[in-house]
C-alpha cells in the first residue's frame, strides 16, 4: 500500500514547470553577472536588486510546486518581496 505522502511526491513534472526551471537558471546566471558588474559599478544596485528579487520569487515558486520545500518557499518569498519593495523605494527616491 502506498501512503499519501508517496503519492503527492510522485506528481509528474509538466512542460510548464520545466519553463520555470529554465527561467530560474537564466535569472540566476544573469543575477550573478549583474553582481559582478555591481562590484565594479555601484550604480547597478537597482538592476541587481530587481533581478535578485525576481530570481528569489521564481525560486519560491519552484520550491512550492516542484521541490515541495515549504520552509524555503516562505523564506525566498519574503526576501524576494522585501528586495522588490526596497528597490521600488530606492528608485522612487532617486527620481524625486
Amino acid at each position: 500500500m502506498t501512503k499519501k505522502k508517496d503519492v503527492e511526491k510522485s506528481r509528474p513534472i509538466t512542460r510548464f514547470n520545466i519553463v520555470f526551471i529554465n527561467i530560474q537558471l537564466f535569472l540566476t546566471f544573469f543575477t550573478f553577472g549583474l553582481f559582478v558588474w555591481y562590484i565594479f559599478d555601484s550604480s547597478m544596485i537597482y538592476l541587481f536588486q530587481l533581478f535578485l528579487g525576481l530570481t528569489l520569487l521564481i525560486m519560491a515558486y519552484n520550491n512550492q510546486i516542484i521541490y515541495r520545500r515549504k520552509k524555503a518557499t516562505i523564506l525566498y518569498s519574503v526576501i524576494g518581496v522585501v528586495l522588490l519593495i526596497l528597490d521600488l523605494i530606492m528608485y522612487i527616491s532617486i527620481g524625486m
